[in-house]
């Protein structure tokens, strides 16, 4: 589908290197805390220059009224003007001239602002030649604030401004510019393949290689090392966290970075989609029984695949033994979150009388919780709500199959409050607990008396509540239909080589473009009340539906390895 969302993966498309050359990362002065290369970023441009979706992107509403604007017409001016001089247009530059990018970070002792290196490897050496002698006379007409020394193959450029000196080498395959002349110098061995160390022999980039990959769109890296001798071991964090939340959903990455030596990321993308990577080393093995609870075993699924069932929205899937971490608090958080444990025991005691809740409520709960959103149909209705939502579901495992019991047992509890409640306030139709069996499985849900009708129903008739217990996992679902295909999906075999995920959130656009057009009609009027024309409104409608549909898959997810552990964002744009 063409649409200006996915110029982002023309933007940062994969790229095969232009030369035969060492990557930067091979010159750059070894002593740099801090690392980013971007390969073939001019090559990206061009395509997307070319490509369909940009076209359609300057033909869109929203486009033509931003070119309309005073700073877009600052910035076309600005372009023509530089267009103009460089004798090509900025698109031909780019490709021309932006084969390879690198920049390095230094500290400098006793002063915040770091020192910094930039490399840049041409693409075509003749057309970096066009450029430097057009711009030679503007560096003539600059002398009194720069200088300029030939020195065999090289031009080397100072540049003295009230901020400080900025010193450049520039070479007919490269230039690079460095805050001190002593990392010019380095910066020129490199590049001339005379380094004795670089970036690259730097033992924490290289397990960065070692766990990320060497090949990439864009990679940063970061040494930890060198930061954890200023901050200390721990990063002058706490030794307990001081919230409940971040413990149970962060610690675990958190003591694992403590450890690590470097932080990575890898940028990779095509016309197909993109993914965005994150990663730290470390054997979570080492944390020992304390943070065990947090991580799955590296080399396994992890968790569940988020049931494919019909009209699958998104939803998300964790790995989380509850009871470890529940039996932990005392050694994980801070004395003063105790008391709210306290009174969690004593309000969900309420639901489970004469059970304790830590010896045997947590322990009844597996290792994985996932929750999903589904499209559902109101066909046993008379009608349908005026707001339509997708039918929803919970699912966790269950530490043995009979403690399924325990949860229908607190499920029939609150569907009969609630039932009573909405009775009484006469915004339902009354209606009785019942079950059913699908495909062998008992399902509980409720019956109403009479069966709801009328166009535009109450929001609360989204909800027709029901439970079951599926190969060892307890499934409570806001819709029949929906918990019906979540029997036959989870009775189907997961692929035990899948990769990792110990969190897994990801998002199905298309079905959540097929929820906006069924309550475009109420988006519209919400839209209209705000105070916006009548056709703002159904185009703003209209331009999240396009959006949505531009994207198959967003996947945000997180993975155990043997030596590391890894953050991935991935897309997949629609054909």
């Amino acid at each position: 589908m063409r649409t200006p969302l996915l110029l982002l993966a023309l933007v940062f498309s994969h790229a095969v290197f232009t030369t035969n050359a060492a990557p930067l990362s091979a010159a750059m002065p070894r002593s740099a805390v801090g690392y980013v290369e971007i390969n073939g970023l001019g090559q990206c441009l061009i395509q997307l220059r070319d490509s369909a979706y940009y076209s359609d992107a300057l033909d869109s509403p929203q486009i033509k009224q931003a070119m309309q604007q005073p700073q877009y017409e600052k910035f076309a001016a600005g372009r023509k003007v530089a267009e103009a001089y460089l004798g090509m247009n900025l698109w031909t530059a780019a490709e021309k001239l932006f084969g390879e990018i690198a920049v390095g970070v230094y500290p400098k002792a006793e002063v915040e602002q770091p020192d910094l290196v930039v490399m840049i490897r041409v693409t075509d050496p003749a057309a970096w030649a066009h450029v430097r002698e057009r711009l030679d006379p503007l560096l003539t007409l600059a002398e009194d604030t720069v200088k300029r020394e030939t020195r065999g193959e090289l031009e080397l450029i100072t540049f003295e401004g009230e901020n400080g000196k900025a010193f450049v080498a520039v070479h007919k395959n490269w230039i690079t510019a460095a805050s001190t002349a002593a990392l010019l110098d380095q910066s020129i061995a490199g590049l001339r393949g005379d380094a004795k160390v670089a970036v690259a022999h730097n033992p924490a980039f290289k397990k960065m290689e070692r766990d990320m990959g060497a090949e990439h769109f864009v990679r940063a890296w970061t040494d930890l090392g060198y930061f954890r001798k200023l901050a200390g071991e721990r990063f002058n964090l706490p030794e307990k966290y001081d919230d409940g939340f971040v413990s149970l959903m962060f610690s675990g990455i958190m003591e694992l970075a403590m450890q690590s030596d470097y932080v990575g990321l890898t940028l990779d993308a095509d016309k197909a989609g993109l993914t965005l990577a994150t990663g730290i080393e470390g054997d979570p093995k080492a944390l020992g029984d304390k943070f065990g609870w947090f991580f799955s075993k590296a080399g396994t699924p992890g968790t569940p695949d988020v049931a494919a069932v019909p009209g699958l929205m998104g939803g998300f899937s964790i790995h989380r033994n509850l009871s470890g971490w529940y039996g932990k608090r005392e050694d994980l958080m801070e004395e003063r979150l105790q008391a709210g444990f306290d009174k969690f025991e004593s309000d969900i005691g309420n639901l489970f009388p004469g059970r304790d809740i830590g010896e045997d409520i947590m322990p009844a709960f597996g290792s994985t919780v996932t929750f999903l959103a589904a499209k559902q149909s109101f066909k046993h209705f008379k009608g349908e709500p005026g707001i339509k939502l997708p039918g929803f579901a919970l699912l966790f495992d269950l530490k043995r199959p009979q403690d399924g019991n325990l949860f229908q047992l607190v499920f029939q509890t609150i569907v009969t409050i609630t039932n009573l409640a909405a009775a009484e306030e006469g915004e339902r139709e009354p209606s009785v607990m019942t079950a059913v069996v699908h495909e062998g499985v008992a399902i509980n849900t409720i019956q109403y008396l009479r069966p709801p009708q009328g166009e535009r129903l109450d929001i609360s008739y989204n909800f027709m509540p029901c439970a079951a217990t599926v190969n060892g996992r307890f499934v409570f679902c806001t819709s029949l239909e929906l918990l019906k295909s979540l029997v036959t999906e989870l009775k189907k075999p997961q692929n035990p080589k899948r990769v990792n995920r110990n969190f897994n959130f990801e998002l199905h656009p298309p079905a959540l473009a097929g929820l906006v057009a069924a309550n475009r009609r109420t988006l519209v009027a919400k839209n209209i009340q705000t105070g916006k024309p009548a056709e703002q409104a159904r185009a703003e409608i209209q331009l999240a539906e396009r959006l949505l549909k531009a994207v198959e898959i967003l996947r945000f997810s997180t993975s155990v390895k043997d030596k590391g552990f890894q953050i991935q964002l991935e897309g997949k744009w629609a054909e």
